[in-house]
């Protein structure tokens, strides 16, 4: 089962899971949102569409697709759960990202996304 989380709300799960870090630092960077276009949106040089439109075209890269692979792969036995810092899913790649992958690859792996994993979420 796939989740995605913030890290706040990451923390008060008390089930284990299989965690990936939407950042560069963790060796995922082929599915984080560049750097350069997060500060381009802020400094509002970037629009949310293009910021959006970049990091869709990131995903559709070979290391990006072989990661979302991978990871689907693993979320199709046990569960996955995608998390960065954003406390708002609506407005985090966390969610894109779970997202794309149900589309890519959910139909082969008989893959879930079970949605966003809250403060308020009853652990498992």
């Amino acid at each position: 089962m796939l989740y995605t989380a913030s890290v706040s709300a990451l923390k008060k799960q008390k089930t284990k899971m299989s965690v990936y870090y939407l950042e560069e630092k963790y060796g995922n960077g082929v599915v984080a949102p560049d750097q350069k276009d997060l500060e381009l949106y802020r400094d509002k040089i970037l629009t949310r569409k293009g910021l959006i439109l970049n990091y869709l075209a990131k995903l559709m890269g070979s290391a990006a697709e072989e990661w979302m692979r991978h990871v689907s792969e693993e979320a199709a036995s046990k569960d996955v759960v995608i998390v960065d810092h954003e406390k708002n899913a609506e407005d985090s790649f966390r969610k894109f990202l779970a997202e794309m992958m149900v589309s890519m690859f959910g139909s082969s792996l008989e893959l879930c996304y079970a949605g966003e994993l809250t403060e308020d979420s009853k652990s498992r």
